[in-house]
């Protein structure tokens, strides 16, 4: 899915892999990215991944939701870094310290995201 706001890059949201095991349930592994082309080739400005899992008995249920930043990529800078490991469908480990600066990376871009007008 592709999102458009006026005068930013456009917001592409992909649903990446499902039923990944977690301590905490299945869950799904979503990318949000901004590209941009350079000598023709696709550039992330930013992508980052995160793992949802959603335990929601009710629709309403969002207290039953984990959203956990996974992986972070920003290619201008040769930046790859993924905070927790998935191999096999199964969340093998995570290293917290990029987990915690992926975490406050995504908080500032999710409000930037917003206040730019993707979210509606």
């Amino acid at each position: 899915m592709k999102l458009q706001a006026s005068e930013f890059m456009p917001l592409t949201m992909e649903r990446l892999d499902e039923d990944i095991q977690t301590p905490y349930g299945k869950g799904t592994l979503y990318s949000l990215c901004h590209y941009y082309e350079q000598n023709g080739d696709l550039m992330r400005d930013p992508e980052m991944c995160f793992l949802v899992v959603d335990n929601r008995k009710e629709e309403t249920d969002f207290d039953f939701i984990g959203i956990y930043a996974q992986m972070y990529q920003q290619d201008n800078l040769g930046l790859y870094e993924e905070s927790i490991r998935i191999d096999s469908g199964k969340l093998t480990s995570y290293i917290k310290v990029w987990q915690s600066g992926h975490c406050q990376f995504a908080n500032q871009w999710l409000k930037n995201i917003s206040q730019q007008g993707f979210l509606k």
